[in-house]
């Protein structure tokens, strides 16, 4: 059975919406949702809390009861890529110790994490917590995935430059005896240079000063690129049976800030249905209007049938050497159009002459 995971809004009818689709299907199902605390701000996360759906430890204790009651698990996220050492100190380590122990108080079954000193942490001051490593582990391998099962991880999400390289996964399953987790809607540049520097500077977000958005400018101008949207890591509805016959049950759909305005119920619908005919780019938002990636692109998703696939059956053809094979080209012209292609090129030119305004806000008022 296809198990999904879901951001959770902490609204109890999206619940609702959940439970009534469990009740639909026979081969899929939603068994949980995903969050953390927002009104504390003592750990952090790889997503600014400032753009997440509110929540103390009194909406969040009532949120878990009514998942559970609905027989939808929660996990809470702690995957913060680093910390500036605070858990390896002993004010740092109590501090934590309480935190978990409150959030085993509160009935969460599970726990989202990145560092390795972290999930020992857990492991020793609430060893009921079941752990998952978070995709911010960077699991892209056999060797790590082995070294997260001799850590006690139970659950690993994969690291998504590896969705189209079917021999890896295959590998990586063979080894690994726990069970394997991919994020269906990936809109992260693949192979993108900036990530886990993007990654450490959202973890440290809760307790640094404000500063500029170096990063999100970065992010935002490498996906001004029709090839570079069609050679991100998402996941199609039509293309999760591959993934499944791997031995791949868990399917995440990621997008805490987008559940605020978007329609997570409508889109995990299709992912459950494995059809979709409209942009893909709008379902991979969650069909949230504020999400600034689209820019205003449309993505052809029944345009992009055997694409993925391609992959699948030709799993030695793919050496990143795009100059020459011309497979994601092919796709990003058929599926969002050549000329809408080079027009988004053109965006990217005219962006990057006006990024040195970045740096005079920087010397602003400097000799």
């Amino acid at each position: 059975m296809k198990q999904f995971c879901m951001p959770a809004d902490f609204k109890f009818q999206t619940i609702d919406g959940y439970a009534a689709l469990n009740d639909q299907y026979t081969n899929a199902r939603i068994t949980e949702t995903y969050g953390q605390l927002t009104s504390d701000a003592s750990f952090g996360s790889c997503r600014h809390s400032e753009y997440l759906p509110f929540v103390d430890p009194k909406v969040l204790e009532a949120y878990v009861r009514y998942c559970k009651d609905k027989k939808i698990t929660f996990n809470y996220i702690l995957n913060a890529a680093v910390t500036l050492n605070e858990e390896l100190t002993k004010a740092g380590f109590q501090k934590i110790k309480s935190f978990v122990k409150m959030l085993e108080d509160m009935g969460i079954e599970y726990i989202t994490v990145t560092l390795p000193s972290m999930m020992e942490i857990v492991r020793y001051v609430a060893p009921s917590l079941k752990i998952k490593a978070s995709t911010v582990c960077r699991i892209d391998s056999p060797k790590k995935a082995k070294f997260f099962e001799e850590l006690g991880i139970g659950r690993i999400v994969l690291d998504e430059d590896i969705y189209r390289k079917p021999n890896i996964l295959k590998s990586i399953r063979k080894v690994y005896s726990g069970e394997l987790e991919v994020i269906i809607n990936s809109f992260c540049v693949k192979d993108c240079p900036y990530k886990i520097f993007h990654y450490n500077t959202i973890s440290l977000s809760h307790r640094m000063q404000e500063h500029e958005s170096y990063y999100p400018y970065k992010c935002r101008r490498q996906h001004l690129d029709g090839e570079e949207l069609i050679k991100q890591n998402w996941i199609r509805p039509e293309d999760l049976k591959y993934y499944y016959d791997i031995g791949i049950r868990f399917f995440k759909v990621q997008g805490r800030q987008l559940v605020l305005d978007g329609d997570p119920i409508r889109a995990i619908r299709h992912y459950m249905n494995e059809a979709y005919d409209g942009n893909l780019v709008k379902l991979l938002e969650l069909f949230a209007p504020s999400h600034e990636l689209s820019i205003g692109v449309d993505m052809d998703n029944k345009k992009l049938d055997g694409y993925v696939e391609w992959f699948f059956k030709n799993p030695s053809l793919c050496h990143g050497d795009c100059e020459s094979c011309k497979h994601c080209l092919h796709f990003a012209h058929q599926s969002i159009g050549e000329n809408k292609c080079k027009l988004l090129s053109g965006f990217r030119s005219i962006d990057q002459s006006i990024f040195k305004e970045f740096y005079y806000k920087l010397d602003e008022g400097q000799s």
